[in-house]
């Protein structure tokens, strides 16, 4: 991924996080139903959930392993998962999972995997994860193209069937209109759908999206702190400055 993507994916997960959904528009008297699920019922993608912990996450991928937090608590990890049954092998190649070497300084931890040797993530192209403070906060999934969807409607649908979660999904905040993403907002997380495939990956398919919203509103809290108590220790100096 590069540079670029990957600021623009730290943009998404503040959006889906910091923007208030649809609904929170309407006038009070809305008597749409609320997703009122909690941390501890957030759906499980391919055996991780949000809330685990980071040595539960990595007993999942042996071999893997994650960068230092950095100040704000925060360490990433991203994988890609490539399919080797039609590989010719090599010693090389033989290795259940590689450093990743196309990632940038901003992807944290990279590694490519052989999808041979984790059949649990069988159709996923790429995995990325963002541990707060020890425990995972966002996950993002991008699956392969092998299950076509002739719309996001259809495709929040087979989530929410195969998932168990209300069917209250809307558009982001910020949507223009009818488009191929969506978001469901519930008490202690959002999860949001997307049809719209990476443009430099042939066989890119859709992609979901987990946010735990009081952990990264939490450092958020913690960034914002930061900011602050450098702007009034540079008040303090111009303040004691003589001539």
């Amino acid at each position: 991924m590069k540079i670029g993507c990957m600021n623009k994916a730290i943009l998404f997960i503040l959006a889906i996080v910091l923007c208030p959904p649809v609904s929170a528009q309407k006038t009070a008297e809305s008597k749409e139903p609320k997703c009122s699920l909690k941390l501890d019922q957030s759906p499980q993608l391919r055996g991780f959930r949000l809330g685990m912990t980071q040595e539960q996450a990595l007993r999942r991928l042996p071999g893997v392993s994650i960068e230092k937090p950095d100040k704000y608590g925060l360490a990433r990890l991203r994988l890609a998962i490539i399919d080797t049954s039609s590989v010719i092998k090599t010693s090389v190649r033989e290795k259940a999972v590689q450093p990743d070497i196309t990632a940038g300084p901003g992807d944290g931890s990279a590694f490519v995997l052989d999808g041979q040797r984790f059949p649990d993530l069988k159709g996923v192209r790429r995995l990325q994860m963002r541990f707060i403070d020890g425990r995972l906060s966002h996950l993002q999934i991008s699956y392969d193209d092998a299950s076509k969807w002739e719309s996001i409607d259809q495709f929040v649908e087979a989530i929410s069937t195969k998932l168990n979660l209300p069917a209250q999904w809307q558009l982001p905040a910020d949507s223009p209109g009818e488009g191929e993403e969506k978001e469901l907002r519930c008490d202690a997380f959002v999860i949001s759908a997307s049809l719209m495939a990476d443009p430099i990956d042939t066989h890119a398919g859709p992609e979901i999206v987990l946010a735990d919203v009081a952990a990264w509103n939490a450092m958020s809290k913690r960034q914002n702190d930061t900011v602050e108590k450098a702007k009034r220790e540079e008040e303090e100096k111009r303040k004691a400055f003589k001539p």
